[in-house]
């Protein structure tokens, strides 16, 4: 047996005039959904609040750095991530409080939603304060500039531009503390060093002018002097020195505070992240250094040398320490930039470089220090060779000179740190300030709408197209010709007219007439020029030209479900056969609800049940219609055991007496999947016709079906669509199949609207 198998490459394509048709069936599914989709965006729309957008335009320039400073630390910045770490700046909690506090010290606090009950009547902490100004505001970046966009959000013009605008100058003014924030420690540390020099010159001027009163020495010789020169001049040097190794170290503190504060635990180990080449760099600067001060002493003993002689090795020896300083900026900024110490902000990087430069200096001002140490012990050991009385003075004015130098260069850098402090210029520009917009940017109530409509239509058009495709229900002929049927014809959808006429019981109620309900279902007969009709004319045609070839005189009418049509277009079938001359019978053999007695107003008694079980003869259960040539037998009573009644030898005797009898013997019968009348039937008769309803069979009921019929291996002459409705047909024949045969005028045109049946 041949099992026919659908191919995916027989599925047909729909047309344009197919979609065009779906979307008409489903119209009302769409118009609901346009307008469910249209109102609740309305909705929304004309009851959210309206939003306002203030925007300030604020210019980043290039970050001040530390040069020119007291101690020339360099600042090493990275003009390509300064945006990037300005953004995160005006997006941390930090800054949001800082705005917080400064607009609730102002008079119009009370105007701001953040300082107002919230709808439980609660007013928000300063957590739920920051988290309102941080998820309200927009940072953003213009392209190819230095300039970002602080865009604030509110639900009033007057709030979102004033809470923009404080967020602006909080802004810049955290940045203006944070740029200076190093030259303020450096000054107020030099400022210590000179009130504390200050004091200690004041006393050493005291106690030589008090030594000199009591001793009456006032002067000791030249050579002596020449010696305490040098030895004070040594010192101060030395102390220089030792300050601003201080200074340094100081300043190491600053950087890693501030890396503290954007890279936890890391500070404390930055000291130790270095690399060897760093390691034997930073040796040799030390050690260039103090061969620098050795030098520079040297020379300031013998007055006798030519500068000439003595200045192109100073110049020789500050560019060898040029160079090492250059090296080691490099390799402090290649370890920065290494995974080890990577970090989200660039900035962390820099501040890394930085640390390893003041690293490297402090180690260059120990040296120094070591250096000067060695020099002033031996300048003491010559003035300790002076004698009595003079060796006192002359430490007395060496300490009164020393104490003097020092005050002298400590006040001259920390008139340097000032004005450097002062030529501090602020890197953020607030070029345009916020100002109150006109109209809200949200609702947009013609956008909404518009978008609203267009996502009610999509919406609609989509389920009314999913609802088709998921419809598994036989549409189309194709269909069926793709599951192995053979179409014999396509019946449009019966209009069964409602009542239109009364008659009146002996008792005086009224009852409804049958008329119309049979004239719906026999349209074959009342209403011959119909398009119905003549689908029903074509299935006869169709039928008689397998009967010149195969001589068939009995046909099983049977579908695959209930409800389906088959009694009603076996009847049609029947009248069509029989106003064309040919003697028809129609024997209902549906044995468990039949229905034909009741489409042609017959009673079921007296049937083939009777003649079956022997208590009529074929002859008494015969029963003619209104029509010519058409009789009809009923089913008659109905027995327990339909199944068995029809396989018997009786059922052989009734077709052989039938066959000699009418020209055209059309059996109905029960559904085929429900029960297995029709298969036991379809094995006795000449052929079988399926009747199959369009958008309501579905096609695994239809293989179902036509598996029970080839596993008889009934003759099946074909399938027979049944009620179509052109709203709903598409395929390549089928639309234009049934209104061809509406240019024919027909009486049910003039009916009343009814209801399919």
């Amino acid at each position: 047996m041949e099992q026919y198998i659908e191919s995916p490459e027989q599925e047909q394509g729909l047309r344009l005039e197919d979609y065009i048709r779906i979307l008409y069936q489903g119209r009302w599914l769409i118009l609901a959904s346009f307008l469910i989709v249209l109102l609740v965006t309305a909705y929304y729309t004309f009851t959210s609040p309206p939003v306002y957008e203030a925007t300030a335009t604020i210019l980043v320039e290039e970050e001040p750095s530390m040069e020119g400073a007291i101690f020339n630390a360099p600042y090493i910045n990275n003009q390509s991530t300064l945006l990037t770490n300005q953004i995160e700046i005006l997006k941390s909690r930090s800054l949001a409080e800082k705005v917080v506090l400064a607009l609730e010290a102002e008079p119009y606090r009370d105007s701001l939603k953040i300082f107002q009950p919230m709808s439980d009547g609660n007013y928000m902490v300063l957590r739920d304060q920051v988290s309102w100004i941080l998820g309200h505001l927009v940072v953003a970046p213009r392209a190819d500039t230095d300039f970002l966009s602080l865009t604030f959000s509110a639900s009033s013009p007057y709030e979102a531009a004033t809470i923009c605008n404080v967020i602006a100058e909080t802004f810049q003014g955290m940045n203006r503390d944070f740029n200076r924030s190093e030259f303020q420690d450096l000054r107020q540390f030099l400022e210590f060093q000179l009130r504390k020099k200050h004091e200690e010159l004041r006393k050493s001027e005291e106690i030589l002018r008090g030594f000199q009163e009591s001793e009456k020495l006032v002067s000791i010789d030249a050579e002596t002097t020449e010696l305490i020169t040098r030895l004070a001049t040594t010192q101060a040097n030395l102390e220089a020195t030792t300050v601003s190794l201080e200074a340094a170290l100081e300043q190491k503190r600053n950087l890693e505070k501030q890396l503290e504060e954007r890279r936890s635990e890391l500070a404390s180990e930055v000291s130790q992240i270095s690399s060897p080449l760093l390691t034997t760099l930073q040796q040799d600067y030390a050690r260039r250094v103090g061969e620098k001060v050795k030098y520079e002493a040297l020379i300031a003993e013998d007055q006798n040398i030519d500068p000439k002689e003595y200045e192109a090795e100073l110049r020789s020896q500050s560019n060898r320490i040029q160079a090492v300083q250059q090296r080691l900026q490099e390799e402090a900024q290649r370890i920065a930039n290494t995974s080890m110490i990577s970090d989200p902000l660039q900035i962390t990087q820099n501040l890394i470089e930085s640390i390893f430069a003041i690293e490297t200096e402090i180690k260059g001002f120990r040296a120094k220090v070591d250096v000067l140490r060695g020099i002033l012990s031996d300048y003491e050991s010559q003035l300790e060779q002076i004698p009595g009385q003079g060796l006192a003075l002359a430490r007395l004015q060496r300490q009164v000179q020393v104490d003097r130098d020092t005050y002298i260069l400590l006040n001259q850098r920390l008139e340097e740190t000032k004005i450097a402090e002062a030529g501090q210029k602020d890197n953020i520009r607030i070029i345009d300030p916020a100002i109150e917009p006109r109209r809200p940017i949200s609702p947009r109530v013609r956008l909404n709408l518009l978008l609203g409509a267009l996502m009610g239509l999509a919406l609609g058009i989509g389920l009314a197209v999913l609802l088709e495709f998921m419809d598994d229900s036989i549409k189309n002929p194709e269909e069926l010709e793709r599951l192995g049927f053979g179409i014999l014809a396509i019946i449009p959808q019966i209009i069964q007219q409602e009542p239109s006429s009364t008659k009146f019981s002996t008792n005086g109620h009224s009852e409804t007439s049958d008329v119309d309900n049979i004239e719906s279902r026999l349209i074959t007969h009342f209403d011959p020029k119909s398009p119905i009709s003549e689908a029903y004319r074509t299935l006869r045609t169709n039928i008689q030209f397998k009967k010149l070839k195969e001589r068939d005189s009995t046909i099983l009418v049977t579908s695959s479900a209930p409800k389906e049509g088959k009694s009603t277009t076996i009847a049609n079938l029947a009248i069509a056969m029989a106003q064309m001359g040919t003697k028809t019978v129609i024997v209902d053999t549906d044995l468990r609800r039949p229905v034909i007695h009741s489409i042609f107003s017959l009673k079921k008694d007296k049937g083939i049940t009777n003649y079956l079980m022997g208590k009529l003869s074929f002859d008494d259960i015969i029963k003619p219609t209104i029509i010519d040539n058409l009789y009809i037998i009923t089913s008659g009573p109905l027995p327990p055991n339909p199944s068995e009644l029809l396989a018997s030898d009786a059922m052989n005797e009734f077709l052989e007496e039938a066959k000699s009898k009418f020209d055209l013997v059309l059996f109905d019968s029960p559904p085929i999947i429900a029960v297995t009348d029709a298969a036991i039937l379809s094995t006795k008769v000449d052929g079988v016709i399926t009747v199959v309803r369009a958008h309501q069979t579905e096609r695994n009921a239809v293989r179902r079906a036509k598996d029970l019929l080839d596993n008889v291996n009934a003759n099946i002459f074909g399938c027979l669509l049944n009620g179509v409705n052109a709203d709903r047909a598409y395929g390549s024949y089928y639309y234009h199949y049934y209104h061809y045969y509406s240019y024919y005028g027909h009486d049910l045109k003039r009916r009343k609207k009814g209801k399919p049946a």
